[in-house]
């Protein structure tokens, strides 16, 4: 079947060809698709701009009788006869199009449109570039650009830089101060109106036992937006013992046998609504299934192998310090002294400072004799060669 846009092609080579072609049918004046002339261009003025409504009515009436070329509007027409046309109405400009010797529209249409005489050349170069758009660029094949396993790139060389630009670092650079601005402005102007929305805190009830976590990235997109977590404690929902093991048992490894909850995470639906609704039913469930009576799952024991307990490092208790270890301590402090004082009165007590000032003047003393020696050591005297040599000389 014909597509509505060579239909309107047709319609438009129907409206300028003469009546010599045999195998064409003029369309009668009442099917005539209307034709529109843009404004013609204008200097600047204070008018409004007016069709020219009397001039393009003689045109035509001209074209359609001394066969002269006019200029038609390909969108126009394409938009009015795709509104207009219909599935029989196409079915038979195929029909009409084998009559003349060809299979469909289309074919009739690339034969006619390229040998018309008389087409206009704004026509003909609209008709081009709708055939290019059709057909698509072929790809530069000695382009930068041009990948062999990808033909459909884009080939296009980008311009030369004429130094009149800065370079990418400093647009990324340009880019990152106008964003730290714009959070500087929230900041200042809008972070303040928050303050009236703010609550007093109020700790939960004993009815409100399920605690929710949600994810945000400060109004950017990321695929983690949209998880939702809910944690709860077996003990809080006021259950029997018996039901409280079975809750646990059917948590599986959900279930943290150190902080004594369970958590359960969604991230399945497209918004964090649809994931926390998902989170509800489901706890709904395991509260109902652990209030059935039909089986308790007393005979099953509960499976902790999913979690592995590490055991934390703990100051020992026997390194605390007692009263008594205090007292002992305070003791043993008062005894040091007093074998001090002893045996200072006793000469007996060796001052450190007076032991290290002692030990340096003790080696300068020693490196003061090594000098006085080496300058009291006699030079060589010279042997009876070396006074013949210069006697010689």
């Amino acid at each position: 079947m014909a597509s509505a846009s060579n239909a309107a092609r047709l319609c438009a080579l129907v409206c300028h060809r003469a009546p010599r072609a045999p195998r064409v049918q003029r369309l009668p004046p009442a099917q005539r698709i209307p034709r529109q002339s843009a404004p013609s261009q204008r200097a600047f003025s204070t008018s409004s701009a007016r069709w020219a409504d009397e001039k393009v009515t003689k045109e035509a009436d001209e074209g359609a009788d001394g066969e002269l070329p006019q200029h038609l509007e390909l969108k126009a027409m394409n938009r009015s006869f795709a509104e207009t046309a219909t599935p029989e109405g196409l079915r038979q400009l195929d029909e009409l199009a084998k009559t003349n010797g060809y299979n469909t529209i289309d074919e009739y249409l690339t034969s006619e449109l390229r040998q018309t005489p008389g087409w206009a050349s704004e026509d003909r170069a609209l008709e081009e570039e709708l055939l290019k758009d059709d057909i698509g660029e072929k790809p530069n094949k000695s382009s930068f650009w041009f990948d062999e396993e990808d033909p459909e790139t884009n080939t296009e060389e980008h311009d030369e830089f004429d130094e009149d630009d800065i370079t990418s670092m400093a647009h990324g650079k340009l880019e990152e101060v106008r964003e730290m601005r714009q959070y500087a402005r929230l900041a200042v102007w809008e972070m303040p109106l928050l303050a009236k929305f703010a609550k007093p805190f109020v700790p939960p009830n004993d009815n409100e036992v399920l605690r929710w976590r949600y994810t945000t990235y400060m109004g950017e997109s990321h695929p983690a937006e949209r998880k939702v977590v809910v944690q709860f404690a077996p003990d809080d929902l006021k259950l029997t013992p018996v039901q409280s093991a079975k809750l646990k048992k059917l948590a599986g490894p959900r279930y943290n046998p150190e902080t004594d909850l369970v958590k359960i995470s969604c991230e399945s639906h497209e918004h964090q609504a649809q994931n926390k609704l998902y989170l509800t039913g489901l706890v709904d469930d395991l509260i109902a299934a652990a209030k059935d009576p039909k089986d308790t799952f007393e005979d099953v024991p509960l499976d902790l192998r999913h979690h592995r307990i590490k055991e934390k490092p703990r100051f020992p208790k026997e390194w605390r310090m007692t009263e008594e270890r205090r007292l002992q301590l305070d003791e043993q402090r008062k005894a040091a002294a007093i074998a001090d004082i002893k045996r200072a009165e006793g000469g007996l007590l060796v001052d450190g400072k007076q032991a290290i000032d002692g030990y340096l003047m003790q080696k300068l003393v020693e490196e003061q004799e090594k000098q006085t020696v080496a300058e009291m050591v006699p030079a060589p005297k010279a042997g009876k060669g070396a006074g013949q040599a210069r006697a010689r000389r």
